[in-house]
């Protein structure tokens, strides 16, 4: 499994550079590694690269490789000679050694033991057996979702769910951190061929970001999503500093709109004339402390005020379609991504696939038609993190040259390559970003997904109630339902984890309904019993107090009879005391 293998090297590329600090240095550790593996002393160039391929699966430039065999492994080592156009090794130590091998096993072993946690964790809730084929695709699709390639949703929720379970765990966290922050430094060199233009950015590129992230700009969607865009934000105006302003940010018309539509819907909410989505988070957010239509007004311009203040600012360009020859939006690819999708199963939105689609003919007309070359000079790109968007980018109907760079990326791309080629991770002091942190991956990812489920869900009970498949009090009972179950990503817990998977497990309303129905029935049921209960104790409570009083009467009857006797007693005695001779006897 060629990702799997991926993941032990990147983490040992990441444990390299942390005890090296020089990129060349862990190239040259690992370029003498794998010439030991191979067991070949004689190589050129090209054949380095290879062997770097097929002993830790790195795919670096020739260049990079090249520089690193003349400048560290040659001159500064003195382990390799060059005659002939071959570099020779000339170590006999090294020859003897096996460099690495016990540092890559032990990276493969931490990773193994939690990718069987991981197929166990699987096994556990879907309550079947996994068969070697299904762990294979687990494996890889960890592998992918580690390394942020496209994943199946199925596994990316369970993966994210696992990591979540887990994330208490420092050593666990620590392992897959490694992974993730050593392919961003692999990548970042698999990609930069002059490893000394690290620390500028010398081209320009305008960066259009989707409604979500314009949202996740000003704070409305959590602090998580905050926090993401920040250190991405930090980076945008570390490369901005002095005259030359290399990255712009801006935003469609369609964003606009959009954004405005969100704002119309929580007036008409405020009014009561429709019902709030309980997926939407930012709607949440904009109905908080709202209480009138001037409230949704003010935030509205509050959110642009905002969005200026960071130079976000709306693409003014109108004349898109004056360029047929660059638009993607055929009849022909909708309906051949329709199909596509009905044949795999998945819902697809028509709205939303005309709007990613038309973005992504508005990326294409400003690049005009050039997707290849280097990142750093593609000029301009989307950036979305709406699910749809992403897949539509890397799809082969749309994107057919595997090597081209997609019409749009997500923050987290676009986060960690900035990173690399400000040379944040090469040096000691920086901090690393969020989007780094495979917990707050995991919380992001678990999220959205959560709120797509609720999302359709949503959509599904608006249907049901239309045509009266359920009632508008079960339509109400479900929506109160739905709306517990949304959560920020950065409050999911353990404890509320589970809670809310179980929920959304439910492929149905008739699930909840049932249950509500079982509920009710319980609770009657047990109403009833208390009733009997009740009346019973009230019996005895009734028959108790009959008993009391039927004492107390026999005890007062008791005591008056003693102060009579007594009283005439006393009375006795006393006229006896006093008149003695009236009461003589004779015998």
């Amino acid at each position: 499994m060629k990702e799997n293998k991926l993941l032990a090297s990147v983490a040992l590329f990441k444990e390299l550079y942390d005890s090296n600090k020089d990129i060349y240095d862990v190239i040259g550790e690992l370029l003498k590694a794998a010439i030991v593996f191979e067991n070949k002393w004689a190589f050129n160039a090209t054949e380095a690269k290879q062997m770097l391929e097929s002993t830790f699966d790195f795919n670096i430039p020739e260049a990079v490789v090249k520089t690193t065999l003349k400048n560290r492994l040659k001159n500064r080592d003195n382990i390799l000679i060059f005659s002939g156009g071959l570099f020779t090794l000339v170590s006999e130590e090294i020859k003897k050694s096996k460099p690495l091998s016990l540092e890559l096993e032990a990276t493969k072993k931490i990773q193994n033991e939690i990718i069987d946690v991981l197929i166990s964790y699987i096994s556990s809730k879907s309550n079947k057996i996994i068969d070697d084929h299904e762990k294979e695709n687990i494996v890889n699709n960890f592998s992918s979702y580690l390394l942020d390639n496209s994943v199946s949703k199925k596994y990316s929720s369970d993966i994210s769910a696992y990591i979540i379970q887990r994330k208490s765990e420092i050593g666990f966290t620590k392992s897959l951190n490694a992974v993730r922050e050593g392919f961003v430094l692999y990548n970042g060199v698999r990609y930069t061929p002059d490893l000394s233009e690290l620390g500028t950015w010398k081209h320009k590129l305008t960066i259009y970001l989707d409604t979500e992230y314009l949202f996740n700009a000003v704070g409305y969607s959590g602090d998580l999503h905050k926090q993401l865009f920040d250190d991405f934000y930090g980076l945008v105006r570390e490369i901005n500093q002095g005259k030359n302003k290399f990255i712009e940010l801006k935003y469609f018309e369609e964003c606009r709109e959009e954004i405005n539509g969100i704002f119309h819907v929580a007036e008409r909410i405020i009014e009561g004339k429709v019902t709030l989505d309980p997926s939407r988070t930012v709607m949440q957010y904009i109905l908080t402390g709202s209480k009138t239509k001037s409230d949704i007004i003010s935030s509205k311009a509050n959110l642009y005020s905002k969005l200026n203040s960071m130079r976000i600012t709306m693409e003014t360009r109108k004349d898109f379609y004056s360029e047929i020859k660059y638009n993607i939006e055929g009849e022909s690819l909708i309906s051949d991504l329709k199909e596509e999708a009905q044949e795999n199963g998945w819902r697809i939105n028509e709205d939303k696939l005309h709007a990613a689609l038309k973005m992504f003919s508005k990326i294409n007309i400003l690049r005009q038609g050039v997707n290849s070359g280097a990142f750093e000079k593609i000029g301009h790109i989307l950036v979305s993190g709406k699910s749809l968007t992403s897949h539509l980018a890397f799809n082969s109907l749309i994107k057919p040259v595997n090597e081209d760079i997609p019409f749009s990326t997500d923050l987290d791309f676009i986060t960690n390559r900035f990173w690399f080629k400000m040379n944040k991770g090469l040096t000691n002091h920086n901090s690393l970003p969020r989007s780094l942190d495979v917990v707050a991956k995991a919380q992001v990812v678990l999220s959205s997904q959560i709120d797509s489920s609720i999302s359709e869900k949503f959509d599904l009970l608006k249907s049901d109630l239309s045509i009266g498949k359920i009632t508008k009090k079960d339509a109400e009972y479900l929506n109160n339902e739905l709306r517990k179950n949304i959560i920020a990503p950065e409050n999911l817990t353990q404890e509320r984890l589970e809670e809310t998977l179980s929920y959304l497990s439910h492929n149905s309303f008739e699930d909840h309904l049932r249950e509500k129905s079982i509920l009710e029935k319980k609770a009657k049921d047990g109403e009833v019993a208390i009733k009997k209960i009740e009346d019973m104790q009230e019996s005895r409570n009734q028959l108790q107090l009959k008993r009391r009083i039927l004492k107390a009467k026999t005890l007062v009857t008791f005591l008056a009879i003693l102060i009579i006797f007594f009283t005439l007693s006393f009375y006795a005695l006393f006229a006896y005391l006093i008149y003695p001779k009236r009461f003589k006897f004779r015998c």
